[in-house]
């Protein structure tokens, strides 16, 4: 098993897909095993007691929207399809499960359920080999993790993901070579490319100032905390373009990317929703509160406004819960 063999595994996880829908299951799973490996655990976790509830967690806090609950059994026993090289045999697989129960051996398409999984004892890991090379190679880690999150989520949300799955940035001391590595594996493998020109377009259009607090802060002639924001996510195949972009202060767009803020069309503006989800004591919660039913302030023209389709996907796949209600005149 090569370096850019894994890499490449990874970036061809296959995803369950319904049309533009979020499925970031495989990706929260490898992400708690890599951490797991990191922490130098045992390369077999158990369903029960390692992976049902912190992937459920997972799910609940950086998947889609689940009204209907989490099902973090669905990626454990699917990722077992996966192959570490492409074509049918080449390169074994990817996941194993095995059980204590030496007479439960279900095939892959019966599809246990969690209660299932539980009974029998299902323990889950990565390849034999593969753990091996991880666990001897922390760069190799590092930049599983760094594709994982580049593919599924928004930069914004990386360092809160790595924070529950302890997978904490390198520190100085041992980052050069895990940049030097990167840096390769970067220029090997196929990434969708990112329009240098989009943060300074979006700037543009919203006149360098937050669309929601209006937040424009200078040193010298340097923006700072002013950040161009996908409401469609890039790693979800949202285009860099103006009509899928604002200008948010970090916190924002933060708040955007969480969930926690999204858009309701009105006419011909947009009004700021506020998650019911969101809790708090603080004057910071009083202020997010305050942004119930207040208007976006629009770009400087009229056909650079969010466009729906871009502002629905968010509100069907990323905004938590449902929206608080509007306090009254």
């Amino acid at each position: 098993m090569t370096r850019r063999g894994l890499l490449e595994a990874l970036g061809r996880l296959n995803i369950w897909q319904q049309g533009d829908r979020r499925a970031p299951h495989k990706p929260l799973l490898l992400l708690l095993v890599l951490g797991r490996v990191r922490r130098g655990e045992r390369r077999l976790a158990s369903y029960e007691r390692d992976v049902h509830e912190p992937l459920a967690k997972l799910l609940r806090d950086f998947g889609p929207p689940a009204k209907g609950g989490v099902a973090p059994d669905r990626p454990f026993w699917h990722l077992q399809s996966e192959r570490l090289e492409s074509g049918q045999a080449a390169g074994g697989a990817l996941w194993q499960v095995t059980f204590d129960d030496e007479h439960f051996s279900p095939a892959l398409s019966d599809k246990p359920r969690a209660a299932a999984l539980k009974r029998h004892g299902a323990l889950g890991g990565l390849a034999e080999p593969l753990y091996r090379r991880l666990r001897r190679d922390p760069a190799l880690v590092e930049a599983a993790a760094e594709l994982l999150l580049d593919g599924h989520f928004p930069e914004s949300m990386h360092d809160a993901i790595r924070e529950r799955v302890g997978l904490r940035r390198e520190t100085a001391g041992g980052a050069s070579l895990v940049r030097e590595e990167r840096e390769a594996d970067e220029a090997a493998l196929p990434r969708r490319p990112r329009d240098p020109d989009f943060r300074d377009a979006v700037l543009r259009a919203y006149e360098r100032r937050c669309a929601v607090c209006d937040f424009d802060l200078r040193i010298a002639d340097d923006l700072f905390g002013l950040e161009a924001a996908h409401i469609k996510w890039h790693a979800a195949g949202g285009p860099d373009l103006v009509p899928n972009g604002l200008a948010l202060c970090t916190f924002h767009h933060k708040a955007l990317d969480r969930g926690v803020i999204g858009l309701e069309p009105r006419s011909r503006e947009y009004r700021l929703l506020v998650s019911n989800e969101l809790t708090g004591r603080s004057a910071a919660f009083s202020d997010v509160l305050g942004l119930r039913g207040r208007p976006l302030r629009p770009p400087q023209e009229e056909a650079l406004q969010p466009d729906p389709r871009f502002v629905d996907w968010h509100r069907r796949e990323v905004f938590r819960g449902e929206p608080r209600s509007r306090p009254r005149a």
